[in-house]
């Protein structure tokens, strides 16, 4: 309930629509050692891709074997999704569709771009220098900047896009239509994250698997050592 102060009571309430929730998590427990020589040791062995990446490492989507502490951390990722994620959008079906590596060396970056065919999109970090290795950055996709004006910036209501620094462990989550950019890296180490995509679950079909990158199953790439 609302007053100004004369005779006048505004009851209201608020309707927030098409927003964009973005899920920031810290997770523990997880082998990012591990994980980093897992990421580099595929890619030694496969063949990467230029989508949205200017420079560094995009590795194509990866499917078996994967080492067992990737393979856990997908499966609790998923009862996660569908618990608290699902609290906010009602929907507690979807399931993992594909990931990919990213490593982004000195002064590589991503431009913007979204992810299409999918949900829910996040990215999860392995491994992050010190310093400026690059934010994901969260663009406002609509005309709100030629209304503006000297309002530009001036909270989350009126901002253009929205930033959030790296570190090691931190997992962001977004609705797949968003768009977003991966600032350059400037530092003169690597960072390593693993990205991925949910889907409605009956698009988890054998077309898609196919289209994957399988690496052959030998002792050599035996990754449950790792």
């Amino acid at each position: 309930m609302n007053k100004n102060g004369n005779n006048f009571t505004f009851q209201s309430k608020e309707h927030f629509l098409f927003s964009s929730p973005i899920f920031e998590s810290e997770v523990e427990g997880v082998d990012n050692t591990g994980l980093a020589t897992y990421c580099r040791t595929v890619r030694e062995k496969t063949q990467g891709v230029t989508i949205s990446n200017r420079g560094g490492w995009h590795s194509n989507e990866v499917l078996n074997p994967l080492p067992e502490n990737l393979v856990e951390f997908f499966n609790t990722l998923e009862k996660f999704v569908a618990e608290y994620v699902g609290s906010f959008t009602s929907i507690n079906s979807l399931k993992l569709g594909n990931f990919w590596i990213n490593i982004n060396g000195p002064n590589d970056y991503n431009l913007v771009h979204d992810h299409q065919n999918s949900i829910l999109s996040g990215v999860y970090y392995v491994e992050v220098p010190e310093g400026d290795s690059g934010n994901l950055v969260i663009v406002r996709d609509d005309t709100a900047e030629f209304f503006l004006g000297r309002y530009k910036g001036a909270g989350p209501f009126f901002t253009l896009e929205h930033s959030f620094t790296p570190e090691a462990g931190k997992l962001i989550m977004f609705p797949a239509w968003t768009k977003h950019r991966v600032e350059r890296n400037n530092t003169d180490k690597e960072r390593i994250s693993i990205a991925f995509n949910f889907v409605d679950e009956e698009k988890i079909n054998e077309e898609v698997r196919e289209k994957s990158t399988i690496i052959p199953n030998t002792e050599e790439n035996s990754w449950g050592q790792w």
